[in-house]
């Protein structure tokens, strides 16, 4: 009889596990106890997920032995997709390509445009490059939109959540005018490329023509009254515009800088953007590489440069700048702001107490002296949002007909093209500040708020001798420890019972 108890039971634990497991893939609750919710999904992306029109496929191309660290990369891509899997209500179907079948994995990777990626491991004490697959890959109807390689998963949700935002409706168009050829722009526009439909325009009618958004960077020559003229309608017609602007063209290589006229001063004055003729400096700087010799031999050191200064001064107001710590700018100009009848302008961003103004001439050499009265303040703007009903800077007769006189619109000024550039776009949090920027002109701040969530180090303190020894100690010694009261106190109570009985 105690033998068909027994088989009863074991057959009932079977089932409770087998469906507790089916339960548990249905409903997920998990706890996640960090500061900025690092391992579950933002309230935005469950929002996002929830309103899905119809169904998406997530296809996982990953290889089947994955050397460490990446190991750690696409499993935690797989459990956030598996989140979003379970938020979906069926909406987001999860098909993991068999890393068993090698000729399957490399004919799904072909198919949905996934790269084999060359790895370093380490086998037979010896260091080898592997051939992995870490691409996912995303369809909707006759669509794919694809993340190559799961290389950073700070911004993992963000990318999914915009790729997902992306196939359900139609991309905004956003146009960029690059304007000259001693910067480039490639790694943003890459980026940009995640949200919006980019393409490389001309400041004329036909340019223009379709685009939502507009980005100005960098004029290095003043532009035609004909460009600008083309530039104000564009947003008078409700078009939003992101100008990244110099109006000091500073060389660190040879110390020196000029004054540029990018011919978008006399608009802007209108909006009530001053875009003064000076650089910026601050004691709070990037960083910048120097080669001096000594003896014969050439030694490199790191010095602060005044002239890159790193912006921590943001608005707390705006959700642009909301979660940004730090922009580094390089040769950035100070704005002056001032009031216009229907228009709206506030600061995004500005100089610590400890910076200064340098007028011309502009001596920007490395071994630039500076006084600790130099950087006595106050703080200048660089950055600005301007919105509200803006007025026609031209009256010129061949400038009416169907030309617009006024509009509704919002803009973005930043004194300095540099920190979006392709040398900058990497340090601190440039790149974050340049898609806040342009999702907020897109009227869409629900991909800013996913971008915020930053996966950050949090090294233990440093501590004492004595207690480390104390924490190393109690680390091996509490659990065994722990172990043996347990189950003193298990058998105790089980034979007090007996005893009772």
């Amino acid at each position: 009889m105690r033998g068909v108890y027994g088989l009863i039971n074991l057959i009932s634990v079977i089932v409770i596990v087998i469906f507790g497991n089916l339960l548990a893939q249905r409903y997920v609750f998990t706890a996640d106890l960090t500061e900025d919710g690092i391992y579950s999904l933002s309230p935005a992306t469950e929002k996002l997920v929830r309103e899905l029109d119809d169904t998406v496929t997530v296809k996982v191309v990953f290889s089947k032995e994955i050397p460490y660290p990446y190991s750690t990369r696409t499993r935690y891509a797989l459990d956030m997709l598996n989140d979003y899997r379970a938020l979906s209500r069926g909406k987001i179907r999860l098909d993991v390509v068999s890393a068993e079948d090698a000729p399957e994995l490399e004919r799904a990777a072909r198919l949905y445009g996934i790269p084999p990626v060359r790895v370093n491991v380490m086998e037979d004490d010896r260091i080898q490059i592997k051939r992995v697959y870490m691409g996912i890959a995303f369809v909707h109807g006759d669509r794919i939109e694809n993340i190559p390689v799961v290389s950073d998963v700070s911004q993992l949700e963000y990318r999914i959540s915009s790729i997902l935002k992306g196939l359900q409706s139609d991309k905004k168009t956003l146009a960029f005018w690059k304007g000259g050829d001693k910067r480039s722009y490639d790694r943003l526009k890459e980026l940009l490329k995640e949200g919006y439909e980019v393409k490389s325009v001309g400041l004329d009618e036909e340019g223009l023509s379709g685009a939502d958004l507009l980005v100005v960077a960098g004029p290095e020559k003043k532009l035609s009254d004909d460009e600008v003229f083309a530039v104000e309608q564009f947003i008078l017609k409700g078009g939003k515009a992101l100008f990244l602007l110099d109006r000091v063209d500073a060389d660190l290589q040879y110390g020196f800088g000029r004054t540029v006229e990018t011919g978008l001063e006399g608009m802007l004055a209108g909006y009530g953007i001053d875009l003064r003729p000076a650089l910026v400096y601050d004691l709070s700087s990037g960083m910048v590489n120097v080669s001096e010799r000594r003896g014969g031999f050439v030694f490199r050191t790191v010095t602060p440069y005044p002239f890159f200064p790193r912006i921590t001064g943001f608005s707390k107001e705006s959700v642009i700048t909301r979660n940004i710590e730090a922009v580094t700018l390089g040769f950035a100009s100070p704005l002056g702001i001032e009031k216009k009848d229907g228009i709206e302008a506030a600061v995004l961003a500005r100089t610590s107490e400890r910076s200064g103004v340098l007028n011309a001439p502009f001596y920007v050499a490395v071994d630039r002296r500076f006084k600790e009265k130099d950087f006595s303040g106050p703080p200048q703007p660089v950055a600005a949002v301007v919105s509200g009903r803006f007025k026609s800077i031209f009256s010129d007769k061949k400038k009416e007909g169907e030309a617009l006189k006024e509009g509704e619109s919002r803009i973005i000024v930043i004194a300095d093209s540099d920190f979006a550039s392709d040398d900058f776009i990497g340090m601190s949090e440039n790149a974050q500040f340049v898609l806040n920027a342009v999702d907020w002109l897109a009227e869409d701040d629900t991909l800013i708020s996913i971008r915020a969530k930053r996966i950050e180090s949090r090294p233990v303190r440093e501590l004492s001798p004595a207690l480390q020894r104390a924490v190393r100690y109690s680390s091996v010694v509490l659990p065994p420890l722990l172990a043996v009261f347990t189950g003193l106190g298990v058998w105790f109570y089980r034979k007090r019972r007996r005893v009772i009985l």
